[in-house]
């Protein structure tokens, strides 16, 4: 109540002489005073507009005229209609929430009843009081009064009641996780529902197939509304007509059968025209709630905007009209609109202010929270959610605590106050267990196990998702069941536990299709298309993809038709089939820009980057994983920012921007660590072994890769076959350039097994390379020119510039030590002019330290020196010290041949020094013999071959 205190008026005060003064009294004292103390009237008057307004929703009005008919009916003795106002002020405060105030009204209609032995009435009050006490969660007590209200009934013979108080029960026993009690409830209310009337048997039809909507069993809500339908059309009953083709559009709408939904929307909203605008703006909340789910976000904003419009002119419906401004808020943050989402969601808790409505607000400041979260606005999060919380403890609302406390498990995860988080979870797990609600249950069981797995707390972690599926195993086949599966799932991938999650998605999807619930299904297609993805097992995937494209086809989704047309354009990449991901991922970036999805545009630059990137093409690629990075930094994307992070790391480890390239990772990294995404961080610190590697330091490039490999040991090799398979070619480098050449050769050929058992031809042409240089460097020259021009051949076929420049350029090193110096320069200009400064800098110096070899062969100093020093400042900047030990030989060979021996010498001291500080034992020797050269001229110079190792 607004008031819950009033002043007693002498016109209205309770007769004195009334046996039931005690009771009338207690209640009077909690109610507030009416503000029409002197209207005169009947209290059967007062009591029949009170109805009249709260079946019309507006509350504040009908809760003055109950209170005016409690009053009167009071003061003139009527005791009968003094209990039924009080009665009826209970049903306002049940409507508004405020569960505390309607048990007191109930409890004191009860009471009245039970004192004018009027069993009708008393069997009413009781029912109504043990659905507050469900409703408050004080379950024993509920179901005490609800078995007491259920003996009346069938005392006095009253079917009607009978069947309510058995509805009532079932739910309760549902919450209390009792299911056969449950169903024999519901079986027995049914069956009483046969023996009524057609219009109360069409009611109660109704009112258990919108229970089992809520119950999300979809089926069996699906026959009962169907069933009740039936009865209203025979009855020409259109206004009952009306609501049950709204509720089965939400049926449909939630099982994503969006035609259908649409076409009883569209009936309903032709019956709701007849009858003003209240039924129309309803029927437009409708509509935009579902455009919005389909992803057609201007019919959404459209439809629900009209809706306000209508509102506008009926005051009194605040309550649609918040609810049409949360569904604004919803649409504006999906599409990343944040700071209209907040302005829509700040109007709609103006309509609940801190007296009113106390649910109504709880619930827009729970949405509220969840827009700050995803801003990152974590203290301002902090604030609506404490303020939800206290509502919902205060109106006893066991569901909505719940609820709120575990979305400050996951604020203060994001925080990093893990030990408030988990304090938030246990609490949100105790509240869901007492309450039966086995799904969140579980729910929040995944969320502990990822907080667990976060601060390395593995064992517990794995006990709270083994109690998680064991609970949702009991569950039967239900949506929940394959939602929450999928979800554990996902759990264990991101984990990088792959068979796990695929067994997890593989049971959902037979549950999913022994339902025929094609939402269900098309849902975890998807996730099992991206674990197969993830696999490399690229045939499983495009099936379980196209399968699901198919599926969204027919249910009309056409935000699902993008997604899977970007997955199987991902597929296409990933097959090296770049002008067909490249025009598809070019489609969904147009079609995400039409609708004002950035989040899903930031995606599809990130995933043409991709293309870019791996044809070489690094400007394009650098600018659109800039351009991502930009809108995920704005959304405060975690997951998308790293992404972008890596993406731009490789752009710039390939340009030889080494430092840049290593913040990236870092970035990266971190941000994967922060969401506990294990095989993310493992790419990430796979990505930095290759960096070292590139730079020559090879025991921390080492130490990256063994790493790796643990990780990846720790679960299955075959699971990771993409990601191990680079981890063992980076390793094969390492040991090639540090003259381990069996191990080399172990490494080399492990991955390329498995490059090709995933069909990864990039992969395998890499491997080619790195075996020619291992052919290279142990002398064995045919078979090093077949693996270049293998890999040449490749690299050509997929029209990879750089690799076929980087092939070139290993068979130039190779003709350099056969000694035929004309094919050399041919194959060092073409790949100096395949990899650009800009494109691919250390391909570039690479190619240019080759042809100073050759000029410096042909005793061209001058430019054989030019082309040292542009290969020599590249490997400066990058930090590439072998190659820049190297390149100082190469300098100091010339100027030795030029006679400037004190330049020489100290090009041979700074490239000594780095041999020493890389370990590298063969090129210190060959430092120390130039000294010796040129301390003793007569002593033979170093053959050229020996510095031309390819960097």
């Amino acid at each position: 109540m607004r008031h819950p205190r009033a002043n007693e008026s002498e016109d209205v005060a309770p007769s004195r002489c009334s046996p039931l003064v005690g009771a009338i009294t207690e209640l009077h004292t909690r109610l507030r005073k009416p503000r029409r103390v002197h209207v005169l009237g009947a209290a059967g008057d007062f009591l029949k507009h009170g109805r009249e307004l709260l079946r019309d929703k507006r509350f504040a009005e009908a809760e003055d005229e109950f209170i005016l008919a409690a009053y009167r009916a009071a003061g003139d003795g009527i005791h009968i209609v003094c209990a039924d106002a009080i009665h009826e002020l209970g049903e306002v405060c049940g409507a508004q929430e405020m569960l505390d105030h309607a048990g007191l009204c109930f409890a004191t209609a009860k009471r009245i009843g039970t004192l004018l032995r009027n069993n009708e009435r008393t069997a009413r009050a009781t029912l109504r009081l043990g659905v507050v006490s469900r409703r408050q969660s004080k379950l024993s007590e509920a179901e005490e009064l609800l078995a007491e209200a259920l003996q009346n009934y069938t005392k006095k013979c009253d079917d009607y009641g009978r069947i309510d108080t058995l509805y009532e029960l079932g739910s309760l026993y549902l919450q209390k996780d009792r299911c056969v009690e449950a169903e024999k409830r519901f079986s027995e209310a049914l069956q009483i529902c046969a023996s009524v009337d057609d219009n109360r048997n069409a009611d109660a039809l109704q009112k258990l197939g919108n229970h089992y909507l809520e119950q999300r069993q979809y089926s069996k809500a699906e026959e009962l509304l169907t069933r009740a339908l039936s009865v209203w059309i025979s009855l020409s009953q259109s206004t009952e007509r009306a609501l049950t083709h709204r509720q089965l559009g939400d049926l449909y709408r939630d099982q994503s059968r969006y035609a259908e939904a649409e076409d009883h929307y569209t009936q309903a909203s032709t019956i709701y025209k007849q009858e003003g605008d209240l039924g129309r703006a309803i029927m437009l909340d409708r509509f935009g709630g579902l455009y919005l789910k389909q992803g057609r976000y201007t019919e959404a904003e459209e439809h629900c905007t009209q809706a306000l419009e209508l509102w506008a002119s009926r005051l009194e419906e605040d309550r649609y009209r918040a609810g049409t401004l949360q569904k604004l808020g919803d649409l504006c943050r999906t599409q990343a609109r944040y700071s209209e989402a907040g302005e829509h969601l700040t109007e709609a808790i103006g309509i609940f202010p801190s007296g009113g409505d106390r649910f109504g607000r709880a619930g827009v400041l729970r949405k509220l929270g969840d827009l700050y979260l995803v801003q990152g606005r974590y203290s301002d999060a902090a604030d609506h959610l404490a303020e939800a919380l206290s509502i919902d403890i205060s109106l006893g609302d066991g569901h909505n605590r719940a609820e709120t406390l575990r979305r400050l498990g996951d604020l203060y995860q994001r925080q990093g106050r893990h030990s408030k988080a988990e304090e938030s979870f246990t609490e949100a797990r105790t509240a869901y267990a007492s309450l039966g609600n086995r799904l969140r249950h579980a729910e929040v069981l995944c969320q502990l196990a990822n907080l667990y797995q976060v601060q390395g707390r593995h064992l517990e972690a794995e006990k709270r998702r083994s109690e998680a599926i064991t609970i949702l195993h009991s569950m039967g086949a239900t949506s929940d069941h394959t939602h929450a599966l999928c979800k554990i799932g996902q759990l264990h991938q991101q984990q990088g536990q792959y068979p796990k999650a695929e067994e997890l998605f593989t049971k959902a999807l037979e549950i999913s299709v022994q339902m025929g619930d094609k939402s269900s299904r098309v849902k975890t297609l998807r996730r099992l298309g991206e674990l197969y993805r993830r696999k490399a097992r690229y045939s499983s995937a495009k099936e379980s993809f196209t399968t699901a494209l198919q599926i969204y086809t027919s249910l009309g989704d056409y935000l699902g038709q993008k997604r899977m047309e970007s997955s199987l354009a991902d597929i296409r990449r990933l097959q090296c089939l770049f002008v067909d991901a490249e025009a598809a991922f070019q489609e969904v970036g147009v079609f995400y820009n039409q609708i004002g999805f950035p989040l899903g545009a930031a995606y599809t630059k990130c995933s043409l980057g991709n293309v870019y990137r791996q044809q070489g093409k690094h400007r394009e690629a650098f600018e659109l994983y800039r351009e991502a990075q930009n809108v995920f930094e704005k959304l405060n994307h975690a997951p998308g920012l790293a992404d972008a992070a890596i993406g731009l790391g490789q752009v710039l480890r390939l340009q030889g921007q080494y430092s840049r390239a290593h913040s990236c990772f870092f970035e990266a990294g971190s941000l994967y660590a922060s969401v506990g995404n294990n095989t993310g961080a493992a790419e990430v610190t796979s990505e930095i072994g290759d960096l070292y590697r590139f730079q020559g330091k090879y025991s921390k490039a080492n130490e990256s890769y063994l790493e790796v490999q643990n990780t990846y040991q720790r679960a299955d090799h075959q699971d990771y076959p993409l990601g191990l398979a680079g981890t063992i070619c980076g390793l094969g480098y390492i040991h090639c350039s540090q003259g381990r050449h069996s191990e080399a050769h172990s490494c080399f050929e492990e991955a390329k097994i498995l490059y090709d058992r995933v069909g990864s031809k990039l992969g395998v042409a890499e491997t080619f390379c790195g075996m020619g240089d291992l052919y290279r460097s142990e002398g064995d020259y045919r078979k090093a020119e077949e693996s270049y021009t293998e890999a040449q051949t490749i690299y050509r076929r997929l029209d990879h510039s750089l690799g076929v420049g980087e092939a070139a350029c290993g068979l130039g090193y190779l003709r350099r030590m056969q000694g035929r110096d004309a094919e050399a320069e041919s194959l060092f200009s073409e790949a100096r002019k395949l990899c650009s400064e800009e494109e691919h800098g250390l391909g570039a110096a690479n190619a240019a330290l080759g042809l100073a070899t050759v000029h410096l062969a042909r005793m061209e100093c001058d430019t054989a020196a030019s082309d040292a020093r542009k290969a020599l400042d590249f490997y400066t900047q990058a930090d590439v010290l072998p190659s820049k030990a190297r390149a100082l030989l190469t300098l100091a060979q010339i100027r030795g041949l030029e006679h400037h021996d004190d330049e020489s010498r100290a090009y041979i001291d700074e490239a000594s020094a780095i041999f020493a500080e890389i370990g590298d034992e063969k090129g210190v020797s060959l430092c120390r013999e130039h000294r010796l050269h040129l301390a003793h001229p007569n002593v033979e110079t170093p053959t050229l071959a020996s510095t031309e190792e390819q960097p």
